[in-house]
């Protein structure tokens, strides 16, 4: 359903913002490690799950009015880049700890969505976050399982950033 058939609580709109600003992260991370020229399985792997967020990104546009965008798109797809580009020098299983990572984050993060009244009474918008977690779910699987289970401590810290900067930048995109 369009953004303009919605009348938005200040709550909802902050965190549409923060999923379109993620989403937006998402799909650069993988725009970061294809940049990185990665090998045959991970290119393959980064352009089907590119596909996914570049769907999510679509349906979360159809729903937040352009002028309720974050202001700091420009950060959100130079941070979604690096996260993607710095781990594919590290290796495959760099790529999928941190895509890892990321999911989920985001799968908590979307959980904590859905269950609030908000949400509740409008249940197109939620049935769109649904599928999208959903999908991240499905995503956080598959890089878990090609991560393996050995993580170097250089990994862990890595990943630790990478949550800590997720929550922050969720915090950041309601705002702005």
């Amino acid at each position: 359903m369009a953004a303009s058939t919605h009348d938005f609580s200040r709550w909802l709109e902050g965190e549409l913002r923060s999923d379109h600003a993620g989403e937006t992260g998402a799909v650069w991370i993988y725009k970061g490690v294809l940049a990185a020229r990665p090998d045959a399985q991970l290119r393959q792997f980064c352009e089907r799950h590119l596909k996914t967020e570049e769907n999510h990104l679509a349906q979360i546009n159809a729903l937040l009015p352009r002028n309720a965008h974050s202001a700091l798109l420009p950060l959100w797809r130079l941070a979604g880049f690096l996260t993607g580009f710095i781990p594919a020098f590290f290796g495959q299983k760099a790529v999928y700890q941190t895509i890892e990572a990321v999911e989920a984050f985001v799968q908590t993060h979307y959980q904590q969505q859905i269950v609030h009244p908000d949400l509740i009474a409008a249940p197109d918008i939620r049935a769109t976050l649904e599928a999208c977690l959903t999908d991240e779910i499905s995503h956080k699987d598959e890089a878990a399982s090609l991560a393996g289970t050995e993580r170097s401590a250089l990994a862990r810290l890595w990943c630790w950033l990478v949550g800590a900067g997720s929550k922050h930048a969720v915090a950041l995109a309601r705002l702005l």
